[in-house]
């Protein structure tokens, strides 16, 4: 499932204004009532990025599906940001650090889901594989969470790219300078 400030993040807080009643009478469709007075507790994870790939081709449609997903991943940490506990994460990220946060991904990622698994493996100080379990064929959009949150937890020299992907299964290798 997909918690509520997931929802509310990135379609309420960072894409609201920007939604046409086309693209919100589509996402209500396939499974989001964006105009209720109260979003669910929790949504569905299929359910959930059915209604991302409806906001990326309704406000993205001109770019690659990959490219649509790094938008709506940076924009969703907009949008987190102003959530009471995006604030409070990304208070702990900047806090932690790059490696501490890397690893606490899956306790980070705990605070949208409940369904997130990650594991961590240090190639050597600043390189890092990072394998999250599901990324619901979107890796462009964790790729671009992962990117903003190393730059919360103060990240210098920055790089990733993925390594392996399977269609929900993806591996990124992330470095900084240590």
């Amino acid at each position: 499932m997909v918690f509520r400030n997931t929802v509310e993040a990135l379609f309420l807080k960072a894409l609201g204004s920007k939604l046409t009643m086309r693209c919100v009478e589509r996402v209500k469709e396939a499974g989001i009532d964006l105009r209720s007075k109260k979003l669910k507790l929790f949504y569905p994870r299929e359910t959930y990025y059915r209604c991302v790939r409806i906001v990326g081709e309704e406000l993205f449609g001109e770019l690659e599906e990959d490219q649509r997903m790094m938008r709506l991943g940076h924009a969703f940490m907009d949008g987190y940001e102003q959530t009471v506990i995006g604030k409070a994460m990304i208070t702990a990220v900047r806090f932690m650090g790059p490696k501490r946060t890397l690893a606490k991904m899956t306790t980070n990622f705990r605070s949208s889901n409940n369904y997130m698994q990650t594991e961590l493996r240090e190639e050597k100080p600043g390189d890092v594989s990072l394998t999250l379990s599901q990324t619901s064929g979107a890796p462009g959009y964790f790729e671009a969470v992962l990117t903003r949150a190393m730059g919360f937890a103060g990240a210098k020299g920055f790089g990733i790219r993925r390594e392996a992907y399977d269609g929900a299964r993806c591996t990124y290798r992330i470095t900084w300078a240590p």
